[in-house]
Formats: structure tokens, C-alpha cells, sequence
């Protein structure tokens, strides 16, 4: 396929001719159940931990702990759903990922020693499966070569933004009005359930890959993931950064509970943007458009700093947020193009991996500029990572032309 998206079908219709492709409600409906924990795992940990410990220090690690190890785990584990197939491998790794969290929950609650709280955490994340990526290699399988497969991945970056849309309100609502537990106790059911029930729809699933002669750096070898790893790394500080930063801004300001709605502000801007991107069929290149986005990312992230108010952090995040979902459907859709399909979920995986990196990055050192600077400083964090990320891209570009090595 060429890296020019060409004109065609655009329009919101668009999207109701692609939830008419067989399987394709099914597999889709069951990876937004199981994408739930995205949204929710990061907030969930961090208020439990710290409503048990007292202590921010010891939620944000444990919390980055578990984001650390899973975007290290995540590109092998997707090498063997690759080579063996999404329903030999994802669903016992979705299981022991969600008893791992049930052990994370147990130990706190129960006053365990601390360093068993990082250790149930590094298996929660080390076998928790890319659940987007399975999905969006499910819509190559069918729509590889065709202009629907760009719908079809602005469709699933919706889906990605309606999931940081409720999750956090639901796991913040949860944890702070039903139970501290209950918001982790959440995240392991809609990973177990949705993960099954997205593995048992076998009809659309990708055939499994045996590996052919190559780089022994499987997708890793494909000069756009690297570079697109690297980009991603800068734009998954931003959104940890922010995550965290904004749960700290709203105790300042005397709204904890509040939180959660800031942060679906965030991905409702991503998602409106996200919707009208993938009905409109734009015939220009994938990597100017990609440069481009990632440059408007870096302008509007710049504005965070600024926000001094609940209702100006409210419309900065807004805004900020229009450029994420375009961003994310246009740098799949690169992998897409130029990586081999028998390392797709691979190659999808590291990029996702690139962003679980950068977000624990993000969490990592906002963590201690909350407590230096205050969380409207820390903000500057955001704008830095959003910042690097577009220069990366723009010193690499020619990464983002070449194909597979």
C-alpha cells in the first residue's frame, strides 16, 4: 500500500459501512472491554496505594513499576501471539495478568511488605497482553491495501479515546465512593473477560506466522518502528506526565473527585478530533501528515504550564487533546504500511511499547516536580515530552520513508 491515504468513501458513513464487515462488531466491542484497563490501571494503582500507605512515592513507583515492565514484556509476548496465534497466547497471559493485580489489591489492603506490592505489579504488567494492537491487526487482516483500513484504525483510536474517556472517571469514581479495591478490581475483570471474549471470535483473527529468514531484530529491524518507538517515547511523557499532573492539580485545588472528568476532557478533544480525521480521506503523504500533527501536539501541550484555574486546565486539556487521536491513527497506519504482516502485532506492540515508556517516564519525574514545583510547574514536563517527540520525527524523518531491512 502506498504511504498516500487517497480520497475515497469518506464521510461519518464510512464508519457504519465498516461496523457492517462480519466479526467486526464482535471482536471490536470485545477489544474495547478489554482496552478498559489502559485508562484505568495507572489511576487505580496510584489511589489505592497511596489512600493505604500515604505516600505518593511509593503509589507513582509501584504504579510506574508495573507500565515499565509490560512495555518491556509487551513486543515479545506480541512475537508469540504473532507465531503461535491470539488465542493460544492472550488468554492465559490475560488471566495471570488479572490474578497478579487480585495479588496487587491483597497485598496492599493487607498491610503486606512493600516490595510485594511491586512484584505483583511487574506481573500484572509483564503479562498483560496489547490488546489494541491484536485488534488492529485483526482490521489489516481484512482490509490490508484498501483506503478502509485508515477508517478502520481511526475507528479503533475512537474506541481508544472513549476508553480514556470513561475509564478514568469510572476507576477515580469507584475508588473514592465504593472502595479502594474496587477500582483494580474493575481493571482485572475487564481484562479477563475481554480478552477471552475477543480470542474466542477466531473467524477474524490473524493466521499465526512462523518466523522466515530476517533480521533477528523482528520488527525491530523496520526502520520506522524504531523511529516511531523513539517518537513515541516523547509522546507517551506527555500523557503520563499529564495523568499524573492533573490528578495532583485537582488536590490542590480542593477536587480530588474531579480528577477523572479533567482527564476525560483530555481524550473527549482527542476523540471529537479522532471521529472527524477518519472520515475525511486526505490524499497527502502519511509521513508529512504525521509531522505536521506531532507539531500541533508540541504547540498546544505548550499552553499547560499556563493553565493557573480547574476550568482553564479544563479547556487546555481540550484542546490539547485534538491532535492525539489523528496522531496515533497516522503512525499505526505507517507501521501498517511498512512493516511485513507476519510481524504486524509486533511491530504495533513496540509502539505501544514506546508509549507505555514514555508514560512511565511521564509518572516517574512528575512525581517529584509535584512535590518541588507544585503541579502547575510540573506541567512544563508535558510540554517537554510533547516537544521532543516532534523533534525526534523531524531529525529521523528519513526513517519514516524507508521499508523493512
Amino acid at each position: 500500500m502506498d504511504s498516500t491515504v487517497q480520497e475515497r468513501h469518506g464521510g461519518l458513513g464510512s464508519y457504519l459501512r465498516l461496523l457492517r464487515t462480519p466479526g467486526a462488531k464482535g471482536f471490536s466491542g470485545a477489544g474495547f472491554v478489554a482496552r478498559m484497563p489502559l485508562s484505568m490501571i495507572g489511576i487505580g494503582t496510584v489511589l489505592l496505594v497511596e489512600r493505604e500507605t500515604g505516600s505518593y512515592a511509593v503509589a507513582g513507583t509501584v504504579s510506574a513499576t508495573g507500565a515499565f515492565v509490560q512495555a518491556l514484556g509487551s513486543p515479545a509476548l506480541a512475537r508469540l501471539i504473532d507465531r503461535r496465534g491470539q488465542a493460544a497466547i492472550a488468554p492465559p497471559a490475560a488471566l495471570a495478568s488479572a490474578a497478579s493485580l487480585v495479588g496487587l489489591i491483597l497485598a496492599v489492603r493487607f498491610g503486606a511488605p512493600t516490595w510485594t506490592f511491586y512484584v505483583c505489579a511487574a506481573l500484572a504488567g509483564l503479562l498483560m497482553p496489547s490488546i489494541g494492537s491484536m485488534v488492529r491487526a485483526r482490521w489489516s487482516r481484512i482490509y490490508s491495501g484498501t483506503a478502509t483500513l485508515h477508517t478502520a484504525y481511526a475507528f479503533e483510536s475512537v474506541v481508544d479515546e472513549v476508553v480514556f474517556l470513561i475509564g478514568p472517571v469510572l476507576v477515580t469514581f469507584l475508588t473514592t465512593n465504593v472502595a479502594p479495591s474496587s477500582g483494580l478490581s474493575a481493571v482485572a475483570a475487564f481484562l479477563a473477560v475481554g480478552t477471552v471474549a475477543l480470542c474466542l471470535q477466531r473467524a477474524t483473527q490473524p493466521d499465526p506466522a512462523p518466523p522466515r529468514g530476517g533480521s533477528a531484530l523482528g520488527a525491530l529491524g523496520v526502520p520506522v518502528v524504531r523511529v516511531l518507538l523513539l517518537v513515541f517515547i516523547g509522546t507517551g511523557t506527555l500523557f503520563g506526565s499529564v495523568e499524573v499532573i492533573t490528578v495532583a492539580f485537582a488536590q490542590e485545588h480542593g477536587h480530588e473527585s474531579a480528577a477523572g472528568l479533567l482527564l476525560a476532557v483530555y481524550a473527549l478533544g482527542s476523540m471529537i478530533a479522532g471521529i472527524a480525521f477518519g472520515a475525511i480521506h486526505l490524499a497527502v503523504p502519511l509521513q508529512r501528515k504525521l509531522l505536521v500533527l506531532l507539531g500541533a501536539m508540541a504547540v498546544t501541550a505548550a499552553f499547560l504550564p499556563l493553565a493557573g484555574s480547574m476550568w482553564q486546565l479544563a479547556v487546555t486539556l481540550l484542546v490539547a487533546g485534538f491532535s492525539i487521536a489523528p496522531t496515533l491513527i497516522t503512525a499505526f497506519a505507517l507501521v501498517e504500511d511498512l512493516v511485513p504482516a507476519e510481524l504486524l502485532t509486533e511491530g504495533l506492540a513496540i509502539e505501544n511499547t514506546g508509549l507505555a515508556l514514555g508514560v512511565t517516564l511521564g509518572g516517574a519525574i512528575g512525581g517529584p516536580l509535584i512535590d518541588d514545583l507544585g503541579a502547575e510547574h510540573a506541567f512544563v514536563l508535558s510540554s517537554a515530552g510533547a516537544a521532543a517527540a516532534f523533534l525526534l520525527a523531524v531529525l529521523l524523518r528519513r526513517g519514516l520513508r524507508a521499508s523493512a531491512v
